[in-house]
């Protein structure tokens, strides 16, 4: 997309942007949201990630992100909703000579934030780094203020504590007291993005618990809730017969031992 149509695209949000964002880096401004009755379908699932990954089998997706491979900062986490996403890299310049000679980092800070709608999650692509970090406080406070979902980090954050009193949710490889000012640098806002091996499209679903992650493409979000659906209320059945003490041949009358 051209920069014309991004600065126009900008346009509304012009008395909110505080400069950080190089309109050169975006590569779209508006994303298709969900209906509201998906989004509320699919928080209402029990085992929320981990039956969302069985359903998504069927459909040859395999978008699965284990918890131990990004950690939710706080049990108990639980997302659904669109990805708005950043890509960072390593700074091409030392973070001493930029400190040195006042040089800006070229960040995208809080106007990231100010492109985003209440229910958004925001999926930061760091590249796996741990020794800086990708999202702080700061942003942190902004986010929850916005109404976010939630966070995805693949990189660091900080700010831990200060984060899981907000209760905004969040997901990231490490924690680390070290900043990313002048250590990474935007490379992409709202493109495709890598986390953790699987790619996620701006506007994909996200699904978060403890867990983990699971990526919905949105093309299929309906199909998968409704299918997701069926199989939580022959779950719920099945878990009320084995709790009850059912024979396995009865068990197996209401869900085949191959779904379980």
């Amino acid at each position: 997309m051209s920069t014309d149509i991004i600065l126009e695209q900008l346009r509304p949000y012009a008395d909110r942007l505080v400069g950080n964002l190089d309109p050169r880096l975006i590569r779209q401004v508006e994303i298709e949201r969900f209906d509201p009755a998906i989004i509320a379908g699919y928080l209402a699932l029990p085992d929320l990630t981990s039956m969302v990954a069985d359903i998504l089998d069927e459909f040859g997706y395999d978008t699965a992100v284990p918890s131990l491979t990004l950690r939710p900062l706080a049990t108990g986490q639980r997302i659904v909703g669109p990805a708005v996403t950043a890509r960072q890299s390593r700074a091409r310049r030392l973070a001493g000579h930029a400190l040195v000679n006042g040089e800006k980092p070229r960040g995208g800070g809080i106007d990231q934030i100010t492109l985003t709608r209440a229910g958004d999650v925001f999926v930061v692509d760091g590249g796996g780094g741990i020794d800086a970090s990708s999202f702080g406080g700061l942003l942190a406070t902004a986010s929850h203020a916005k109404g976010l979902a939630g966070i995805v980090v693949d990189g660091s954050v900080r700010d831990k504590a200060s984060i899981v009193r907000s209760g905004l949710a969040v997901w990231s490889r490490s924690v680390t007291p070290r900043t990313g000012k002048h250590r990474l640098e935007l490379v992409e806002f709202n493109g495709t993005v890598t986390i953790a091996g699987v790619q996620i499209r701006p506007g994909d679903l996200v699904l978060g618990d403890d867990d983990g992650l699971i990526i919905v493409p949105p093309e299929i979000a309906g199909a998968v809730l409704e299918k997701a659906q069926v199989a939580a209320s022959r779950e719920s059945v099945l878990v009320a017969a084995l709790a009850e003490g059912r024979s396995p041949q009865e068990a197996a009358k209401i869900l085949p031992p191959s779904k379980w």
